[in-house]
């Protein structure tokens, strides 16, 4: 039993999977750094879809969902097709039960008698194989199978789909905080719903997150898991990729110790992987010490015994070490400047006569075993991934000093006198470090702490990490947040703004736009980095920009008729029509009579709010501009703008357009004036009786 939980979880909710909407353009899947493929070349979709109106089907990639909420909770599902990794973990011939057999047997029960169940395991022992298999077992005919990923300001039956015929995977792990004190009874009741339409729902839930009065009304149907047998799994790899040949080599004394451990099934499978990649046998020593994460090799370097004098040499060895591994790769001189940081925030005074005194660059170098190429300073280059493993036993082996290390790490990274690539190499390695352990608190100060220039890092880190597999959803998660929070940071806001607009927003348009949309609402209306971010997603996804920007207009529709429209969809609208690109989409979209009506009404709403009405009349000018000799679209233009104006109480906005400084009446514009004009006056005349 694989467990890579890669399946990427985002999107927009649906309520009907049968619809058949028009298509939409397939996505490439996204890989994110740090999560390997499987060992047989194959890999999870990957790219999140919605669940809560309909999906429509897109070739090779499997269901492309649209509808997507500004407001609201929705539960975005994503399909789970034959190429997923777990899924193909999950199979006949290759799945590998847990080592609590008498837990296992009991699971499919349970799922068939309440229509959910509660898989509870630490992350990365198998659960999403293990609930791939359940759901695939337990009726006939299988029912169609998808992840889910809530984007809910708390955890709620409410959004979760209830059609026939579903099989879908809920993780609910890294709770942001605790559920309400209601979810553990809604999911009986969901459950017994589920069950009557032949519909199933496995929640993955953790030890350390699923505890408390809300959730006691699951016990009965909450399943403690374990990993499966190490061994085992590594077999079935091994034979699944036709090298059963290899599996004689399980038995050599090396891999006597990892046995006795019986490490995760995550573990185990970065194990078969590693060795189907191996030339020869001659290699499984190297691949032992890396898959233990390299910690003789790091002890040894940290050890009290290399240090001839004292403890002060002792740390100065280690912090060399540590500042290394944070910046391997990176010049010399930062690395020595990483190390004399973290030893004044230790409270060692590094003044020059300490500095002088000390044992020179060279020598605190060779000392923590770390070479120079040119400028540049490398821990040991053959043995892969021990910069990051001296990091993860760093943040493990001294976890009361989480706080100062992060303020360390982060802390150089935002010095501006440390060159821009090296404080990227610091970036790296700290955000693959927050996914490993998943520690939320790192990015956070990636977030906070990067600012002005740096900016641009925190962008880069945390949208590699929003594309994560595993600690992605967190990631997404918290960028929402910071959007739904009152009155957030400018500093968050931009940074939002800019993750949504770059590769994270384009590989996943839909989970973007919602945020985007959440922070237009923090903006000035007609905000630059706001009119940039829709551009660049209407430019590479024009039609998920149309269909979000449509959907928040749709959802005014049902608010009471003196609500105005909220003005992050204003903000939205307003920035997506300030360029060329988001203004073909909109004014295409004109010609659809339902949508037509809506695009018509935020104009209006525009002209009627005082803080936004100068950004409007710079875009309708800019309109002007572009279409008052354009022959194929001037009549167009002008009918649709006459639909805007008709109202009388619009027409004094149309003042500063129409008039020039120097008193002259601009055709264009008296054009529409007097078709408005009609328009209303017809529009009277039909509703007199």
């Amino acid at each position: 039993m694989i467990d890579n939980e890669q399946g990427q979880r985002g999107g927009t909710a649906t309520t009907s999977p049968s619809a058949e909407p028009p298509p939409v353009e397939p996505v490439e899947p996204n890989d994110p750094a740090g999560s390997p493929p499987p060992p047989d070349g194959g890999a999870p979709n990957g790219q999140p879809q919605s669940s809560s109106v309909r999906f429509s089907h897109s070739g090779e990639h499997g269901i492309q969902a649209y509808n997507l909420h500004l407001n609201g909770d929705q539960a975005i599902s994503v399909p789970i097709t034959e190429s997923d990794a777990d899924y193909k973990a999950s199979q006949d011939g290759r799945f590998v039960p847990p080592r609590n057999t008498d837990q296992w047997e009991a699971a499919s029960k349970l799922l068939d008698e309440y229509g959910v169940i509660v898989l509870c395991a630490a992350q990365g022992n198998g659960r999403r194989t293990a609930a791939i298999r359940l759901l695939s077992t337990v009726t006939s005919p299988r029912p169609a199978l998808f992840d889910l990923d809530p984007e809910w300001s708390k955890p709620s039956v409410r959004p979760l789909p209830k059609e026939a015929g579903l099989g879908c995977i809920l993780d609910l792990s890294d709770l942001a905080e605790q559920p309400g004190e209601r979810l553990g009874t809604d999911l009986v009741s969901y459950g017994a719903a589920l069950r009557k339409n032949n519909s199933f729902l496995v929640i993955l839930a953790t030890p350390a997150d699923w505890y408390g009065h809300w959730a006691e009304p699951t016990l009965p149907f909450t399943v403690r898991l374990e990993s499966p047998d190490a061994r085992a799994l590594v077999t079935a790899e091994f034979r699944a990729n036709y090298r059963g040949d290899r599996v004689t080599w399980l038995d050599r004394t090396e891999f006597a110790g990892i046995w006795k451990a019986n490490p995760s099934a995550r573990a185990a499978w970065r194990l078969a992987d590693r060795l189907l990649r191996a030339s020869g046998q001659e290699q499984i020593q190297a691949i032992v010490d890396e898959f233990g994460d390299w910690h003789g090799e790091v002890e040894r370097l940290l050890s009290r015994n290399r240090a001839t004098g004292g403890d002060t040499q002792l740390l100065s060895t280690r912090v060399t070490v540590w500042a290394g591994a944070l910046l391997h790769g990176g010049q010399r001189g930062s690395v020595i400047k990483a190390a004399d940081d973290l030893l004044t925030r230790l409270g060692l005074e590094r003044h020059p006569v300490n500095v002088l005194a000390d044992a020179t660059t060279s020598s605190r170098l060779d000392g923590a075993e770390i070479t120079r190429d040119g400028d540049r300073a490398f821990h040991d280059t053959q043995k892969e991934g021990l910069p990051a493993a001296i990091l993860r036993h760093l943040w493990d082996e001294f976890p009361t000093q989480h706080e100062l290390l992060r303020r360390w790490a982060i802390g150089i990274a935002a010095d501006r006198t440390v060159p821009e690539e090296d404080a990227r190499l610091i970036t790296t390695a700290l955000w693959k470090l927050a996914a490993h352990r998943h520690d939320r608190a790192i990015l956070d100060g990636l977030a906070s702490d990067l600012k002005g220039s740096r900016r641009v890092l925190a962008v880069e880190a945390l949208t590699k990490a929003a594309g994560d597999a595993e600690f992605g959803r967190y990631v997404r998660d918290r960028l929402r947040q910071w959007m739904d929070a009152k009155n957030p940071s400018d500093d968050k806001v931009e940074l939002v703004i800019e993750i949504c607009a770059g590769t994270w927003g384009i590989q996943q348009p839909t989970l973007a736009l919602t945020r985007l949309g959440k922070a237009a609402g923090h903006k000035t209306f007609g905000s630059a980095t706001v009119v940039n971010a829709f551009q660049q997603l209407a430019l590479q996804r024009p039609d998920d920009v149309r269909k979000a920007v449509d959907q928040w207009l749709t959802d005014t529709e049902s608010r009471p008729a003196d609500e105005p429209l909220r003005r992050q969809t204003l903000g939205s609208f307003l920035a997506l029509v300030s360029s060329d690109e988001g203004t073909d989409l909109i004014l295409n979209n004109t010609h659809d009579t339902e949508a037509r009506p809506r695009i018509i009404h935020a104009w209006q709403k525009l002209l009627s709010t005082d803080d936004a009405v100068d950004a409007v009349v710079t875009q309708l000018s800019r309109w002007h501009e572009r279409f008052q000799e354009h022959p194929d679209r001037r009549e167009a233009v002008v009918d649709v703008l006459a639909d805007i104006f008709a109202p009388p109480s619009l027409r004094p906005g149309l003042d500063r357009l129409m008039v020039t400084e120097e008193a002259a009446i601009l055709p264009f514009w008296r054009e529409v004036l007097v078709l408005a004009a009609n328009r209303y006056q017809a529009s009277k005349e039909a509703s007199t009786p």
